[in-house]
């Protein structure tokens, strides 16, 4: 689909023109390096190359069900009315819009593809009527377990009887095309009527039940470096299961954006979604209020509502930096189109009126001036800002390292074939084994990085621990305290925000540590190597360095913020106090079901957070030593055979190469 005005959307642009610059410098080095007469050294430029080509912003919208989320990605996109905008509730669909993605040639002609839920996913769902279900076991809440219960069954017998023998042989697997339009995208992730479904290739929702995942591949020319933009159902249904989803999406994620409406901008049913991004980098996060069209006044309103999103979060602890943009998704589809007759009435009046009112948004032309009312010109300009800041900042300064350390052992490798190896030679004639020295180094750290992140793990189970016990301690007095005064009348709750700022202060402890202690591991490992190139090299080095590898990127612990039977302001509570009887019965069982609460996020930040961010830091220890134990095995052997790997004459070129890159990599530091 082709619209009118697609150069809009390179708002994005000027704040990643730097960042771009950059990484194509960064290529132009790693090009020259990736030809060096060393396969190995040669393979590792290739690979870093790859890293920057692979790159893509990855952007989630997030929001409860009619917020806009899926009309605003549309606009992104450059595709108005491709996603479904209007969703059952029962879909829970996740939607990546992977916009001028680098892929493999096989992959080339695919538009979309659509995976669906796993076996063993589904059984999850069915069986245990999903993470409610869990919920309601827990609490001992039968007739909401009941309800839930039936739900699932009408929902498995409704996509059973669509699908036929078909369903069986469509879980685990994927659906690609080489094409992408509403109508298809209607049929896996907006789930129609059953009773009018029509033919099989045609019905609107016939496999929306069991998709998992949509991906749709876009080429956007007016965005300058690519972008994952990730539409998440609504957080607001039945099983949870759109929760759940969007917590798995928000792991992966870079910048979060929250869409909300105008008419109800953190609203209380909106808490549950504050609660999942709380623990989300504030400096990634922007609020997106959608849908300022359907304002009377949006001159006069904007502000108002602005100071209510402001106060919110300060109510909820989420000060900080985080972005507030109001806008329209239909004004930016009117503005990429170039047409205002897509608006309703009352939708140009409100325009019209808010451009007139607010001489930030006169422009000569009019479609400029109806995408700078629609908010995305600022929305865009925030993006990148964030992934200017963020995400390729940090893949920038990974790859400089690590070509910065490809370049001094390409020039190590070149001293030692200069020399013949005679410095080596000589230290291994003397009785030296340098291998071994490598070894030992190797050995020595490896082992301090098993024994710090064991204990550092060890240290945040305590701490977790304890942030349960101090609550529970804290719950329960104050419980008490109400049977005290009240008896057992009323629908007594303990707020659990304070049970999460607690683990969110384990984790946060964890993670400086963590970042801490590998530092002073990576930076030691670093130095050991060093000098072995010295010893093998001796003075043929001067101001030869080699850099500590980048320090793992720690999600955000977005796990803390699922909803737990604690957040329950329901018919639940009700039925939970009437069941019991006796202060003591009261205190004791609360304190049970508050620790298997605190214990499902406590294992869910064992699993998800400390073992996933360990894991990554022993891989890029191991990567890093492989690397550095390759070259210097290579020009340990140069020198035990005493012999030129090649002639002068035929290096002397790569040399220049290699000062060079070491000069502008040296000055880009310093900058």
């Amino acid at each position: 689909m082709s619209i009118r005005n697609a150069h809009l959307l390179s708002a994005l642009n000027p704040a990643l023109e730097g960042r771009v610059r950059d990484f194509g410098e960064l290529t132009g080095m790693l090009d020259q390096l990736a030809v060096v007469p060393d396969k190995a050294l040669s393979a590792r430029a290739s690979s870093l190359r790859a890293k920057i080509d692979g790159f893509a912003a990855k952007i989630t919208l997030v929001g409860q069900v009619k917020a806009g989320k899926s009309a605003l990605a549309n606009v992104l996109a450059a595709q108005p009315g491709l996603l479904p905008s209007d969703v059952n509730p029962w879909t829970s669909v996740v939607t990546t819009l992977h916009v001028n993605a680098d892929r493999d040639e096989d992959d080339r002609e695919i538009s979309a593809r659509f995976t669906f839920f796993g076996a063993d996913e589904w059984d999850q769902l069915m069986v245990s009527g999903g993470r409610l279900g869990e919920l309601a076991q827990r609490t001992g809440a039968s007739d909401e377990m009941e309800q839930v219960q039936r739900q699932v069954a009408e929902m498995r017998a409704a996509t059973e009887k669509r699908l036929g023998s078909y369903f069986e042989h469509l879980l685990g697997q994927s659906h690609d095309y080489g094409y992408i339009d509403n109508e298809l995208m209607e049929r896996y992730v907006c789930l129609g009527d059953g009773d009018d479904l029509g033919e099989f290739d045609s019905a609107a929702g016939r496999f929306a039940d069991v998709t998992r995942s949509a991906d749709i591949f876009l080429d956007i020319p007016s965005y300058g470096l690519p972008m994952a933009i990730c539409d998440t159902p609504g957080v607001n249904d039945t099983f949870m299961m759109r929760e759940q989803i969007t917590i798995r999406s928000l792991r992966g994620s870079e910048i979060c954006v929250v869409v909300l409406s105008a008419h109800q901008a953190l609203a209380r049913t909106d808490m549950a979604l504050m609660r999942l991004i709380s623990s989300f980098d504030k400096r990634q996060t922007v609020i997106f209020v959608n849908r300022i069209d359907e304002l009377q006044d949006p001159a006069s309103q904007i502000p108002e509502i602005r100071a209510s999103i402001a106060q919110t979060l300060v109510d909820h602890k989420f000060d900080g930096d985080v972005a507030v943009v109001c806008g329209s998704a239909l004004w930016a589809e009117a503005a990429l189109e170039e047409d205002l007759t897509i608006l309703p009435p009352a939708s140009i009046k409100a325009l019209k009126s808010y451009i007139n009112k607010t001489p930030a948004l006169h422009r000569s032309v009019m479609s400029e001036a109806v995408w700078a009312a629609s908010g995305l010109e600022e929305l865009l300009g925030s993006l990148g800002q964030r992934i200017a800041e963020g995400a390729s900042d940090r893949l920038y300064r990974q790859v400089s390292t690590a070509m910065r350390n490809l370049a001094n052992e390409t020039r190590a490798a070149l001293a030692s074939r200069q020399s013949g190896g005679a410095e080596a030679a000589r230290l291994i004639a003397s009785g030296h084994d340098p291998m071994q020295i490598i070894d030992e180094i190797v050995a020595r750290n490896s082992a301090r990085l098993d024994e710090a992140t064991a204990k550092l793990r060890a240290d945040l189970t305590r701490r977790m621990e304890k942030a349960e016990e101090s609550f529970v301690k804290r719950a329960t007095d104050t419980l008490i305290e109400h049977l005290e005064q009240h008896g057992e009348q009323g629908n007594w709750q303990y707020n659990p925000a304070g049970l999460r700022v607690l683990q969110r202060a384990a984790h946060s402890s964890f993670t400086r540590s963590l970042n801490k202690t590998l530092t002073e591991i990576y930076s030691e490992t670093a130095r050991n190597l060093e000098e072995v190139y010295r010893m093998l090299l001796g003075k043929d080095l001067e101001d030869f360095e080699i850099a500590p590898p980048n320090l793992p990127h720690v999600p955000p612990p977005v796990g803390l913020g699922k909803t737990i039977a604690l957040d329950f302001q329901s018919t639940w509570w009700t039925r939970w106090w009437k069941r019991r009887k006796g202060f003591e019965a009261f205190a004791e069982e609360y304190g049970q079901l508050i620790r298997a609460e605190a214990q499902t996020i406590a294992r869910d930040i064992d699993q998800t957070q400390a073992v996933t961010v360990i894991t990554e830091a022993r891989r890029i220890f191991d990567g890093f030593v492989d690397e550095h134990r390759s070259t210097l095995t290579q020009i340990t052997r140069e020198g035990a055979k005493a012999a030129q790997a090649m002639q002068m004459s035929s290096s002397s070129g790569t040399q220049a190469v290699v000062q060079e890159i070491l000069k502008v990599l040296g000055e880009d530091e310093a900058a």
